[in-house]
């Protein structure tokens, strides 16, 4: 069994599944987004009350792993989930931030996307003194998209390339 990982073949194929791993990953995450330039958005009113920003990746500016979820009005059975990078999220701050103390008094107008039974992407998000519009977060959707299919892209070309070196390899 040891020497099936020490030959050429082995370690070709496996770093091919790495490649289509990444690939699925990269998916995965984009995937939402880019459902939500198809479809029709709906506009809701009324306050946060719940919001919760990944700490794992909360912060790091890297698209895709940088969102927040939250609940508008107490309903539970509706999450919508912000795209936004780090620089979008320090500008709203000044005025609004999911993280502050009277959050849940202040009223909001959300432009989102259904995607899936309970969750929505939001395409525009405003307070009485802050607006996200979709100009901007489109800009932002759009730039991570094609970044996303840049990995995509280049991780096929290494998944194929070590596949075919993985097939064609006598060891």
């Amino acid at each position: 069994m040891a020497s099936y990982f020490r030959t050429r073949r082995s370690v070709y194929i496996n770093i091919a599944m790495f490649f289509l791993l990444v690939i699925v990953w990269c998916v995965s995450y984009m995937q939402p987004v880019m459902r939500s330039f198809f479809k029709d958005d709906h506009l809701f009113f009324g306050k946060v009350t719940y919001a919760a920003i990944p700490s794992i990746f909360g912060g790091s500016n890297i698209p895709f792993l940088d969102k927040t979820f939250f609940q508008i009005n107490g309903d539970s059975d509706a999450t919508f989930v912000l795209y936004s990078s780090q620089e979008m999220n320090e500008d709203m701050a000044e005025f609004f931030s999911f993280a502050e103390k009277g959050v849940e008094n202040i009223p909001i107008e959300v432009s989102a996307v259904r995607i899936s039974d309970n969750k929505f992407i939001v395409k525009s998000l405003a307070t009485r003194d802050v607006e996200l519009d979709w100009d901007t977060l489109s800009e932002y959707h759009l730039f991570c998209c094609f970044n996303g299919l840049g990995v995509v892209g280049v991780a096929f070309v290494g998944m194929v390339v070590f596949l075919v070196l993985g097939i064609r390899s006598k060891r």
